[in-house]
């Protein structure tokens, strides 16, 4: 069984889990659905923040890898902007509930960034919505100040919305060899050294991706980058 059906039998036990636990237990958060959210407040309840977190986190990505035709890529709705809680004001469009998801699992675990990460990522530079990924960051720093990858990724943002590609690479370029950089951020990178002319660069970034990541397409694009820069 691969770690997508160790997940899925894990949420299915902390499904079960989740009806012994009153809902107001951990509220729900604005403009989501009630999936996965009786789970969490089991686990909430129980000092499992983390668990809880990381269980959001394999949701979060089922949805985002979902095709919005299907059940779990609902989500077009939009909640209008509420200056009182801009943390709750998202701009609606495709996978609407990617920023309120990302910020349900920060809800469960202030630390854990990584889930913060790849929901602006995902939302400035894969969606096109660079003022819902600022909200992202925006709650993330509210609870972790001090994080450094989160200034970097809103001075990155800054600079995507202004088509300033260097000014992109240059704050993103110390997270590279994170291991908690997101795939995509590494791909979006890549992408802009070749853009630039960094050939050489573009090469190297797409040859670690295909030989470590585990996602298929990202390899599949890495791969034809590849070649695209052998011709």
């Amino acid at each position: 069984m691969g770690w997508a059906g160790a997940a899925l039998v894990l949420c299915l036990i902390l499904n079960a889990l989740a009806a012994q636990v009153r809902p107001t237990l951990f509220p729900m958060r604005q403009g989501l659905s009630g999936e996965g959210a009786l789970e969490t407040a089991a686990l909430v309840s129980l000092g499992m923040r983390r668990l809880a977190a990381d269980v959001g986190l394999v949701r979060l990505l089922v949805y985002y890898g979902s095709s919005e035709a299907e059940p779990d890529g609902h989500g077009h709705g939009h909640e209008p902007f509420d200056p009182e809680h801009p943390e709750e004001s998202w701009g609606g469009g495709r996978y609407a509930e990617l920023g309120p998801r990302a910020l349900r699992i920060l809800d469960a675990d202030p630390a854990f960034s990584y889930a913060a990460l790849f929901a602006a990522g995902a939302l400035a530079f894969n969606l096109n919505r660079p003022d819902d990924a600022l909200r992202v960051l925006d709650y993330a720093l509210s609870r972790d100040p001090r994080n450094h990858e989160y200034q970097a990724y809103v001075a990155a943002i800054g600079f995507h919305k202004h088509g300033d590609a260097q000014g992109v690479i240059k704050r993103l370029e110390p997270f590279l060899g994170s291991a908690d950089c997101p795939v995509m951020i590494r791909h979006m990178v890549a992408f802009l050294y070749e853009r630039t002319g960094q050939r050489r660069r573009a090469a190297e970034l797409y040859r670690g991706i295909f030989e470590t990541s585990k996602d298929p397409g990202y390899r599949g694009l890495a791969a034809a980058a590849l070649k695209r820069l052998a011709d």
